[in-house]
């Protein structure tokens, strides 16, 4: 279910960068859930993965929090590192 890079268009194979990673079985099994879930591409699940922690990274940066509301209650995410 892998994508290849595009052919053609405005972004070409040279555009991209290709990458091999070792995960453990428990994060494997995340990824294969949530693509399968999603019915998407690891290659796009792992774009959505970066995206989402750029974001994170960024907020906290500019001093902003993370919580989480379930429309009942909201919890702070702290995050260490």
């Amino acid at each position: 279910m892998e994508q290849q890079p595009p052919q053609g268009g405005p972004a070409s194979a040279d555009d991209y960068t290709k990458l091999s990673v070792y995960l453990n079985p428990e994060a494997a099994a995340a990824l294969k859930e949530y693509t399968s879930k999603r019915n998407i591409s690891y290659t796009e699940a792992i774009r959505r993965a970066i995206a989402i922690l750029k974001f994170v990274d960024e907020e906290l940066a500019a001093g902003h929090e993370l919580q989480v509301n379930d429309g009942e209650s909201v919890q702070k995410i702290l995050l260490v590192g």
